[in-house]
């Protein structure tokens, strides 16, 4: 009987050459069950990722894979002078949904909390999405993020007087007067440094 781990590591493994891949799948599920582990088949996939696979899917007709990991969505891409293969990153969709969700759930829990202490609390948890999903090529993704939680921001404080006591007008004022967090890179992949 082997130990059961909920949550165990998280692997992505790269090969140039398909059979290579397999090979490693068989040695790594062999050598796992040495020990009493075992890997999640839903969980692994041998899949076409690289140089040549937007070309191969393009071919076959199809759109290359994409896979997500540790809350990106990781896809094939080129580099900025269109020449060249480089691996981008976005958010993942579902992480993007959950933690809309979770804002908005906090902001329900928290709308009796003075507007000082709210708008504070609501800049920390802001920047710490920035800095999290702030990397090269995600800047729409956290900038929307951003748009998101201003307009649930919006919709919260503007339950809390008098119907329509806070109009948009109004709002944009409050943004220009106590700043949220600005979106941008906070992580460059590729080797550029970062104020």
């Amino acid at each position: 009987m082997g130990v059961r781990f909920p949550c165990a590591t998280r692997l992505v493994v790269c090969f140039q050459y398909k059979p290579e891949a397999e090979r490693f799948r068989v040695e790594l599920v062999e050598r796992l069950s040495k020990f009493g582990l075992e890997v999640e088949p839903t969980k692994t996939k041998v899949m076409e990722f690289g140089r040549f696979a937007v070309q191969n899917a393009k071919q076959k007709g199809e759109r290359a894979q994409t896979f997500d990991f540790l809350g990106f969505t990781h896809y094939c891409g080129t580099k900025r002078d269109g020449k060249g293969f480089r691996m981008k990153r976005v958010t993942a969709r579902k992480k993007f949904i959950a933690k809309l969700k979770i804002f908005k759930e906090w902001l329900r829990k928290s709308r009796t909390l003075k507007t000082k202490e709210l708008w504070e609390a609501a800049k920390a948890k802001l920047s710490g999405h920035y800095n999290y999903y702030g990397v090269t090529d995600n800047l729409r993704g956290i900038a929307r993020f951003g748009t998101e939680v201003k307009k649930l921001l919006f919709k919260w404080l503007n339950r809390r007087g008098k119907r329509g006591c806070l109009n948009w007008q109004k709002f944009k004022e409050m943004l220009k007067r106590f700043p949220l967090p600005e979106p941008r890179i906070r992580v460059r992949m590729f080797g550029f440094s970062v104020n």
